[in-house]
């Protein structure tokens, strides 16, 4: 026997169906403007220009237009293409036309380079856990050469002032944590950082030269592809070798390569440490000019003043980033009296 519970539905769907419903009223379109996110792309069928239509009250209706270009319908959500052309692009209804916009799709000349991985590590000599993470990062550049590491000490002997500011701003509040790319936690696993070396259409050139008193880097960054995010740039100057007591809660842990090393490691030597910074800790805006297909971003940054015995113990670090996610694009690495040139891949 059927339960009364169904009753009220079945005696509501009729009412809900011989109910009065007023449609949505449909906007006239009178006027079309089209607009794209940038007029230049590589033609390889990946790179995109996102499109936007609105009406004469600056409505959205892209859903209700047909997009032309090169006098031939275009259907996509973005737009994209595969072979050089310079042509138009505009959007119709009826015999409603809007402006046209001349779009350039430039040859794929293969501007994709290198990806380096920044691995940034907030750690400090009190940090007993903090050894962990030194292992694993020293680990993992025994096989991966395109690893940048900086350490960015906390609350001691070896700290920057503005780390803490940085550190803060991720919203981190504990140690060891070791940031990849600016864009996750890493926790150790090599495979993620394997997967994460896809190239990219931003790429370095480095010169580094000086000596104890004045380092001086030459930084060229070459773009394959029109950037529409804001980018910017950093620079670090690290120590890869400052020696230090280290904090070691892993004494009394037999799997620990730190096993019976002390509570207190003494003289432990501390890679790549941020002595001073070349820029401000979030960068320096690239010009949106330079970042184009085939534009170019050139800097000199000189350090002075700087803690250093030994020169060969100096690297500099730089790194593009986006402004408003921080993540990081690409970046380099080199030592005093080193140079490294563009680094092209398929």
């Amino acid at each position: 026997m059927m339960k009364k519970i169904f009753l009220p539905i079945l005696f509501v769907l009729p009412l809900a169906f011989f109910s009065c419903t007023k449609k949505p009223e449909i906007t006239v379109i009178t006027s079309l403007s089209i607009s794209l996110s940038k007029v230049q792309i590589i033609g390889d069928g990946i790179d995109s220009a996102s499109i936007t239509v609105v009406n004469q009250d600056g409505l959205d209706v892209k859903r209700r237009v047909t997009i032309y270009f090169d006098n031939k319908v275009y259907d996509g959500k973005a737009f994209r293409y595969s072979s050089p052309i310079v042509s138009t692009i505009y959007a119709g209804f009826g015999s409603v036309k809007s402006n046209e916009i001349e779009v350039e799709v430039v040859e794929d000349k293969n501007l994709k380079y290198e990806k380096n991985i920044l691995l940034e590590q907030y750690t400090g000599t009190w940090c007993g856990w903090c050894p962990r993470a030194i292992y694993q990062i020293e680990n993992l550049q025994k096989t991966d050469k395109k690893v940048a590491h900086v350490a960015l000490h906390l609350d001691d002997e070896m700290t920057y002032s503005l780390s803490i500011v940085l550190f803060q701003s991720f919203g981190f509040t504990g140690i060891p944590t070791v940031h990849a790319d600016r864009s996750f936690t890493w926790e150790g696993d090599s495979s993620i950082i394997s997967s994460m070396h896809a190239p990219v259409r931003a790429g370095f050139k480095i010169s580094v030269s000086g000596d104890p008193t004045l380092i001086t880097t030459r930084i060229k960054i070459k773009f394959g592809k029109k950037y529409t995010e804001n980018l910017k740039m950093t620079v670090y100057l690290v120590h890869d070798n400052l020696v230090a007591d280290q904090a070691n809660y892993y004494n009394d842990d037999p799997e620990s390569p730190y096993y019976q090393r002390g509570a207190v490691m003494p003289n432990f030597v501390h890679r790549n440490v941020l002595i001073k910074p070349g820029t401000d800790m979030f960068g320096e805006d690239i010009p949106a000019d330079s970042i184009g297909i085939g534009g170019t971003y050139t800097r000199e940054i000189r350090f002075t003043n700087f803690r250093c015995e030994n020169i060969n113990d100096i690297k500099v670090i730089a790194f593009i980033t986006y402004t408003d996610l921080h993540y990081v694009l690409n970046c380099v690495f080199a030592g005093v009296g080193e140079q490294k040139d563009f680094v092209i891949v398929n």
